[in-house]
């Protein structure tokens, strides 16, 4: 053992330098390590987790004040608690803001380098997993312990969010990342090979927590990598062992409960001098609320100045109660409560109104749903994608907040609930079974089945996704796309509007961007070296005599609306749902499939949208290079797609390509607003591939004869 203010700590031969920061300020009566946790202090129960590796250790590091040292004789009671395991105690002269700066500042100070685990001290770990995990992938810069959130209080963890590949992406602390992707708790167990670069790191980018260093990473393109474990004792952070100490009265909510006409039987004017009729069941009701873990707070528009005589009275009846406050309006009571980031779907405010004298006996308050958020799925732009556990059950939740454009969130994930049950009434088992859905002041969201055993078509074969599209069109065709108009009429309507609505107004909202006016509007620009009018230029075009014919829909039908890969689920055994359609109640141009269709196949949006380099280069405002070419779609894919869609549309190959590619185009036209809030270059990306599908659709449609330009590559 050495008290080691100062003086170099590496890690010689290899071995592995443990160290604990334990220099919180809320230590009064004892330091934070010498707390009993089943029977044992922290100090000693949490090197519980290192002993099976002591062979690979070089020695232990405690970073703790210097008051706390001098206090509490750390040095000397350390020396008796572990007194086979070497170990420096580093003191810091003034308390730090977080545990990234406790052993930032410790190592700095105390000179330690090469490997090292940073370890909370409040909890017991199966490390097995991680050690072999430092001994079999040397190359990794660091690793951190992760814990399943199932079942856990989300306020007491650092959340992370991690990709396919368990690389961190997000850590938040006590709520969710916004990213997509699994969520995990951060247990507080960290491996770092050159724990002197992460303690410079963490020092000159100001990083107090560790949830800092990892968005630090990620922000620089090489996150951290996530490590589940599967076996751990947890024993207590800092308010936890408050807890055992001081045990004070935890509630499990508040219930405001009026007394007139509530309780007791209402009188207009209140007569100490008799005592009041007590409504039946009232005093039990709120004895079992209690019992409950209920705060009881009763509410009065009683006189403040009477509120002792009202007290009085409420003891002669026995009536058990918390607090009272009197002196209220007799009108209406507003209850308005905040939605807490670590609890997202417990409703923290409700209202229950009960006819006057009636009575609370009848009264049964479900105790608060408290469902855990598992993962959070890549989604659209308006509604997220969650993975939820509540009880025994996981399901997915659609969920949007109604602090945002409502016809934009709210409205279009309703309808889009109500798709789901139509189509689940035409086609059954064509989508996910649909269990709820729930409408309130703060949200509005709805439950579906998880489809455990299904993958997104974007992560299957060609073979898969040829099988999978081939027994998808049976079924849309059969049970859907059978309900359709041929009137010419209203297809061109439909079309008319289409363009009036959704593509126009494009147009005018974006030309105010300086790097995508030149493509909406104006002569045009050069794209791969081949000149595309601009987009104002294009949809003239369109309307020439003969083209507008050609491109029009040749029915309208119920449609899926938004039917991309992403959108297209299929298990092993061929089973295939779709989820997240954008249909309306009326019928559709059936087209508009077709170019989703297309927006996975040909310009291959699932994977582009995930690109994080550049996807163009510009030299001038005129002259764009697409970096992001798509692969040669699967020949057996192109020959479903081609031979299903030209029996839908009752037409030749070269129209299926054509109408795909003209509805893609439009299709990428509208995604640029949502695309544009990743970045310009994925805004300037989708306009420009946008351009190229819808000048070859009109070219074709134009003279009739084959796509001057080949297919195979989207730009």
């Amino acid at each position: 053992m050495s008290d080691a203010s100062n003086g170099p700590a590496g890690s010689p031969h290899g071995k592995l330098t443990i160290i604990f920061p334990v220099a919180g300020r809320d230590t009064d009566a004892d330091f934070r390590g010498f707390e009993i946790a089943g029977g044992e202090t922290l100090i000693h129960r949490s090197l519980r987790s290192f002993r099976p590796f002591l062979h690979l250790i070089d020695k232990l590091v405690y970073i703790v004040l210097d008051e706390h040292a001098q206090r509490f004789d750390i040095a000397r009671r350390l020396a008796q608690q572990i007194p086979d395991v070497p170990f420096d105690l580093v003191r810091l002269s003034s308390p730090t803001s977080g545990p990234a700066e406790t052993v930032a500042r410790g190592v700095a100070k105390h000179g330690v380098s090469g490997k090292a685990i940073v370890c909370d001290i409040d909890h017991r770990l199966d490390l097995a997993p991680f050690f072999h995990a430092i001994a079999t992938e040397q190359d990794e810069p660091s690793l951190v312990a992760l814990w399943s959130l199932a079942g856990e209080d989300l306020k007491r963890w650092s959340v992370a969010c991690v990709d396919r590949d368990e690389m961190i992406e997000e850590a938040c602390e006590r709520q969710l990342p916004a990213a997509a992707g699994r969520f995990f708790g951060i247990i507080g167990c960290y491996y770092f090979r050159d724990i002197e670069s992460v303690a410079d790191i963490c020092l000159e980018g100001g990083h107090r927590r560790f949830s800092d260093y990892f968005n630090f990473l990620a922000a620089r393109g090489t996150p951290a990598r996530g490590l589940p474990l599967v076996k751990a004792e947890f024993f207590g952070d800092a308010e936890r062992i408050r807890l055992l100490k001081e045990e004070p009265k935890k509630f499990s909510g508040t219930i405001f409960c009026d007394i007139d006409g509530t309780l007791i039987v209402h009188e207009d004017e209140p007569d100490y001098s008799r005592p009041p009729k007590l409504l039946p069941g009232s005093r039990e009701k709120l004895r079992s609320w209690i019992a409950e873990g209920y705060c009881v707070v009763l509410c009065t528009a009683r006189r403040k100045e009477d509120e002792p005589r009202l007290a009085e009275m409420l003891r002669e009846l026995n009536v058990p109660y918390h607090q009272i406050v009197s002196g209220l309006p007799s009108g209406v009571r507003v209850l308005i409560n905040d939605r807490k980031p670590y609890a997202m779907f417990t409703t923290q405010a409700t209202s229950v109104e009960v006819a006057r004298n009636q009575g609370i006996a009848s009264l049964e308050i479900e105790p608060p749903r408290q469902p855990m958020v598992l993962r959070r799925f890549e989604g659209g732009s308006f509604a997220e994608t969650l993975l939820i556990e509540e009880g025994d059950r996981t399901f997915v939740r659609k969920r949007v907040a109604k602090d945002c454009n409502l016809s934009a969130g709210y409205h279009r994930l309703r309808d889009q609930f109500r798709t789901l049950e139509r189509f689940s009434q035409l086609s059954a088992g064509l989508v996910p079974a649909l269990y709820s859905e729930e409408n309130n002041s703060h949200e509005y969201f709805y439950d579906m089945q998880f489809l455990s055993e299904h993958v997104q078509l974007a992560e299957c074969d060609g073979a898969t996704q040829a099988m999978a599209l081939d027994r998808l069109f049976d079924r849309v065709q059969s049970d859907l796309y059978c309900h359709r108009s041929n009137n010419a009429g209203a297809a061109e309507d439909w079309f008319l509007r289409h363009l009036q609505s959704k593509i126009y107004p494009k147009i005018e909202a974006l030309s105010a961007h300086d790097a995508l006016r030149p493509l909406l509007k104006g002569d045009g620009v050069e794209i791969d070296g081949e000149w595309q009018p601009a987009l104002a230029g294009l949809l003239a075009q369109v309307r020439q005599e003969g083209v507008l014919q050609k491109l029009l829909p040749r029915i309208l039908s119920l449609v899926h609306g938004d039917l991309t890969f992403q959108n297209v689920m299929v298990r092993p055994d061929g089973d295939v749902k779709v989820i997240d359609m954008e249909a309306q109640d009326t019928l559709e141009a059936i087209e508009l499939d077709l170019g989703k269709i297309f927006q996975s196949i040909h310009s291959q949006y699932e994977t582009w949208s995930q690109v994080r380099t550049p996807l163009c280069t510009r030299t001038n405002p005129a002259k764009i290079a697409l970096n992001f070419a798509p692969v040669p779609p699967d020949a057996a894919l192109l020959d479903v797609i081609q031979r299903r869609w030209s029996a839908i549309l009752d037409c030749p190959d070269d129209v299926v390509d054509m109408k795909g590619q003209f509805y893609l185009g439009l299709h990428l036209v509208r995604m640029v607003p949502f695309r544009l809030k990743t970045s310009v270059d994925h805004a300037l990306y989708a306009l420009s591939t946008g351009l190229v599908f819808l000048s070859r659709a009109i070219e074709t449609a134009s003279i009739r004869r084959a796509p001057r330009r080949s297919i195979k590559r989207a730009a």
